[in-house]
C-alpha cells in the first residue's frame, strides 16, 4: 500500500500525463503539373522521457480519399528529431492525395513539436512555406485570414483557402472576402465531415469576383464549431507561396446606433414635491425587431442582402425571424444548407420566413445557382 501511495505522489508530482494532439492542417505529395510535397519534422522535447506518437492521415484531396496506410506509430528517444520526408508517401503510402495529420501522443503538455515545409518542385523549385502543428487550443469557431492578394486578371498573386476540422462531428464553415471595408463577391460555404478538411483553390474566382485586384485583403472564416483555417498567397511569377494561419476573430455583432450625446446646463435645485395621484407610466425599452429582412437576388445579382449588415450575413438572437423578400427577376429559393432545416419553393416573387430558435451559425443557399448564392444566419442567445 505505501509502494502504491508513493507512486501516486510521483505521478501527481511530476504532471499529469494526459493524450494530447498536435494537428498539421496541410499536407500533400501531388505529382503532376503543379507537384507538392510535405517534410516535416516531429521534435521530442523532453530531456529524460521518450515518446511514442500514433500519427493518423486524414486526406480529403481527391474526394473519397482512402489511403493505403492511414495510421503509423514511431517513437522519440528524448530530444530526438525525426525527419519524414515526403511524409504522405513515406510514412503513410498514399501518393498523389493531400490532407491533415494529427499526431497523437500521452506526456507532458507541449512534449512534441512538429513543422513541416510544403513546397513545389516545377516548373521552378519553390522556398516552400512553413506550416507549424498545432494545438486544439488554436482552433476557433471565428477566424481572420490577413496578408490576403489577389492579382485580378491573372498576373501577381493568387490566393487558396482551406481549413482542418480536429472535432467529432461535422462543420459549415463560410469564407467570406473583405477589401477595404467592403464585401468582395459571395461568401463561400463548404461542409466538412469530422476529422477532415477542405481546400478552395482560387477564393476570389469562387466568391464569383477573379477579376478583383488587392493586396490587403482579409477573410473571415465562420464555423459552426472550432476550426483550424490557413491560406495559401501565391505569387504567380515566381510561384512561391506564404502561409497565413487563421488568428481568432469576434463573430460578427449588430451594431446598436446612438444619437449624440448632449450636455446640459444644471438648473437651479428645487423642492421635490410628494407624488399625488396616479403613479407615472414606466419607460419601456424595445427590443429588437422580431422580423429581419433579407432580399433575395438584389438587382438582378446572385446573392442575398441582409438589410442591417448590407451583406449576406444576418445577425440576430434567439427567437427572431429572418423574412427572404424575392424583388422580382429571376428565380430563386433558400434552401438550408445546416443543421437547422428550412426550404422555400423555387420562387421569382413573395416572401418566406423562418424563425430561429437556437443559437448558432446556420448557411443556407439558392440550390439552382450553388454556392455562388449563400448566406449565413448568425443566432446568438
Amino acid at each position: 500500500m505505501r509502494k502504491f501511495l508513493v507512486f501516486l505522489l510521483s505521478v501527481f508530482a511530476g504532471g499529469s500525463l494526459l493524450a494530447e494532439t498536435v494537428t498539421l492542417p496541410a499536407a500533400a505529395s501531388i505529382v503532376g503539373g503543379a507537384p507538392f510535397f510535405s517534410d516535416v519534422r516531429a521534435f521530442n522535447t523532453s530531456y529524460t522521457s521518450a515518446l511514442t506518437v500514433d500519427a493518423t492521415y486524414r486526406c480529403f484531396i481527391p474526394s473519397p480519399c482512402t489511403p493505403t496506410t492511414p495510421t503509423a506509430q514511431f517513437t522519440l528517444t528524448p530530444r530526438e528529431s525525426r525527419a519524414f520526408d515526403d511524409i504522405v508517401v513515406s510514412l503513410f503510402n498514399a501518393p498523389n492525395t493531400a490532407g491533415g495529420v494529427e499526431f497523437v501522443f500521452t506526456g507532458d503538455s507541449g512534449q512534441l513539436v512538429v513543422t513541416s515545409r510544403l513546397f513545389s518542385t516545377a516548373p521552378v523549385p519553390t522556398v516552400g512555406m512553413f506550416i507549424a502543428g498545432q494545438d486544439i487550443s488554436e482552433a476557433h469557431p471565428t477566424t481572420v485570414l490577413t496578408s490576403i492578394r489577389n492579382g485580378g486578371s491573372g498576373a501577381g498573386f493568387r490566393t487558396n483557402v482551406g481549413l482542418f476540422n480536429p472535432q467529432d462531428s461535422a462543420a459549415d464553415v463560410t469564407f467570406t472576402v473583405f477589401d477595404g471595408g467592403n464585401q468582395v463577391g459571395n461568401p463561400v460555404t463548404v461542409h466538412v465531415a469530422g476529422h477532415s478538411g477542405a481546400q478552395v483553390n482560387g477564393i476570389f474566382n469562387a466568391a464569383g469576383d477573379a477579376g478583383h485586384s488587392t493586396e490587403n485583403a482579409v477573410i473571415v472564416v465562420s464555423s459552426t464549431q472550432a476550426v483550424f483555417s490557413y491560406a495559401a498567397v501565391i505569387d504567380n511569377n515566381t510561384t512561391d507561396p506564404i502561409f497565413v494561419v487563421g488568428a481568432q476573430d469576434l463573430p460578427q455583432q449588430a451594431i446598436t446606433p446612438s444619437g449624440p450625446t448632449v450636455t446640459q446646463t444644471p438648473a437651479a435645485a428645487t423642492p421635490t414635491p410628494t407624488p399625488t395621484g396616479a403613479p407615472p407610466t414606466p419607460t419601456v425599452t424595445p427590443g429588437p425587431p422580431a422580423t429581419r429582412n433579407v432580399t433575395v437576388g438584389p438587382g438582378g445579382s446572385l446573392s442575398f442582402r441582409d438589410e442591417v449588415s448590407g451583406n449576406s450575413t444576418s445577425t440576430i438572437v434567439v427567437g427572431q425571424t429572418v423574412q427572404w423578400n424575392w424583388n422580382g427577376g429571376l428565380t430563386h429559393n433558400v434552401t438550408s444548407s445546416s443543421s437547422e432545416s428550412f426550404a422555400s419553393n423555387n420562387m421569382s416573387s413573395g416572401n418566406f420566413s423562418h424563425t430561429f430558435n437556437t443559437a448558432g451559425s446556420f448557411t443556407y443557399l439558392c440550390t439552382i445557382h450553388g454556392q455562388i448564392m449563400s448566406g449565413t444566419v448568425v443566432v446568438n442567445p
